[in-house]
């Protein structure tokens, strides 16, 4: 788990202690159209209103969300007792492993609201709630988000730093999503203008990244679409197809040759064979345009090529 490092919008899963000896609260309706309840604790250091947890209850109902909602607990305390639960000088947290968002419901001189601060970290909810396999969307986003930023490719290149909590955190995409969560909810309710401190201004996501944020929260990715190509050598020695990957991620494929034939895969990104064999398993990072090649080196007859793309 990870424990957040920065002052501002700290938000990872945090190594939570209880926050108070004592608690109350309970579940409450959100309000929104899932029929969603929320469990709410609040610390004992204010003093029992059922007003506020119902207060922050409407007001997550209001946030772009799915059902993932229903799985939330939100931990309200004050600012002395949130060092415990999420480090020193942190405005709040998320710890995946309890679904637990821990915060303070008072706003905080020269910090953001303490509603926008607890909308980036449901932005952790949202991702934890999330695949983006073979990648954790935790520590890179959620998939159509990710593709869209390159994560991959930034990663690979060093302009990304997945899971980063600490010299690198500006860098870390699974931030960068958090954010750009942020910044999809103050769009949404009309807001022209927006700050963006905490991550690099590379992740600041323009219309078509919020577009694909909101499918992703709204019909998520949950893996790989599957289909078949088909073909036959009566004559030649290779068959081609062109392969359009929409998300990056693992492709496979595996062919099926007619008995007494020997025939093989062969995987190309543009001129560069990248994979070779009868099953075929590659990542898919940045160049989603590929080739497909079945190589006849024996016999003939109808094949088939069982694929799943990202």
């Amino acid at each position: 788990m990870r424990k957040p490092l920065l002052p501002i919008l700290a938000a990872a899963a945090a190594l939570a202690l209880p926050a108070a000896a004592l608690a109350w609260g309970g579940t409450y309706p959100t309000g929104d159209a899932y029929g969603t309840s929320v469990k709410i604790e609040v610390s004992d250091s204010y003093p029992v209103d059922q007003a506020l947890p119902q207060d922050w209850a409407t007001f997550l109902g209001t946030l772009l969300h799915g059902p993932e909602l229903a799985k939330l607990t939100l931990d309200l305390m004050p600012t002395s007792e949130l060092a415990r639960a999420c480090g020193d000088q942190a405005l709040a947290c998320y710890d995946p492993s309890v679904s637990t968002i821990y915060a303070t419901p008072e706003d905080q001189l020269g910090q953001p609201p303490a509603k926008e601060i607890v909308t980036h970290e449901y932005g952790h909810h949202i991702a934890a709630n999330r695949t983006n396999a073979p990648w954790p969307a935790e520590d890179w986003g959620t998939k159509r988000w990710a593709t869209y930023e390159h994560i991959c490719a930034k990663t690979l290149a060093g302009k990304a730093s997945p899971g980063n909590e600490g010299v690198y955190y500006q860098q870390n995409p699974g931030e960068a999503f958090a954010e750009a969560y942020r910044v999809l909810n103050l769009t949404n309710e009309g807001a022209t203008t927006i700050g963006w401190q905490i991550v690099d201004r590379k992740f600041y996501p323009d219309a078509t990244a919020l577009q694909l944020l909101t499918e992703d929260v709204t019909t998520p990715w949950t893996g790989p679409t599957r289909s078949t190509l088909r073909g036959s050598f009566g004559y030649g020695q290779v068959r081609t197809f062109g392969l359009v990957t929409p998300y990056d991620g693992t492709l496979t494929l595996r062919l099926h040759a007619p008995a007494r034939s020997r025939m093989r895969l062969a995987l190309y990104q543009g001129t560069a064979l990248v994979s070779r064999g009868t099953s075929v398993r590659y990542e898919v990072c940045g160049a989603r345009n590929l080739t497909l090649k079945v190589e006849r080196l024996s016999g003939r007859g109808p094949f088939t090529v069982d694929l799943a793309k990202p």
